[in-house]
């Protein structure tokens, strides 16, 4: 049976290198992908990856408390790596691939402009959200987490993660028919 996060976690703090590779195998590759849209660069996503596993070793680990999940945990740490590295620029949007493949037995009229789009189309529309909105899209599409995890990563309440959610889908709707028709003319 695998060992849970909470308990590497507890390894972590007592100093188990074996338990931060684990930790580290586990959850680097969500992290970096979540690095790269908050900072916008490959080099700066995995020196902000590196800096939030030495920030776990180096005593965050010992420090926490279980209030949350430890995914939810480290990409609150990831965030705060990321923020220290590109403080005076706002996070460049990614497309999420993802987006286009999502169902829904009930898809509102924004999931089919999504579902009828393409990547590229999906990226400029990204490009031109609030990064607020670019996040939770990246949090909820990307990252798969829960809105519980987002309001907790962003230390914002739930309600404001909705919002966001909400207000970000319906801009993007609204976004890519913009750009097809501007497509189609030229």
């Amino acid at each position: 049976m695998d060992e849970s996060d909470e308990a590497l976690v507890r390894r972590v703090a007592g100093g188990d290198e074996q338990a931060l590779a684990l930790l580290y195998a586990r959850h680097a590759a969500v992290l970096l992908r979540y690095a790269v849209q908050l900072t916008g660069d490959r080099g700066q996503a995995e020196e902000t990856l590196q800096d939030t596993f030495v920030g776990v070793w180096q005593g965050a680990a010992a420090r926490f408390t279980g209030g949350s999940a430890v995914r939810t945990w480290l990409f609150g740490i990831c965030r705060n790596q990321a923020g220290k590295q590109v403080r005076s620029t706002p996070p460049p949007a990614l497309p999420i691939d993802a987006a286009a493949s999502v169902s829904s037995d009930l898809a509102t009229p924004d999931e089919v402009a999504l579902a009828r789009a393409d990547v590229s189309a999906v990226g400029a529309a990204l490009a031109r959200l609030p990064a607020g909105h670019r996040e939770v899209l990246h949090l909820v599409f990307a990252a798969e987490l829960t809105l519980a995890e987002i309001a907790a990563v962003l230390d914002i309440p739930v309600g404001t993660v909705k919002s966001r959610l909400f207000n970000a889908r319906a801009a993007l709707a609204r976004a890519l028919p913009q750009l097809t028709a501007k497509e189609a003319g030229r």
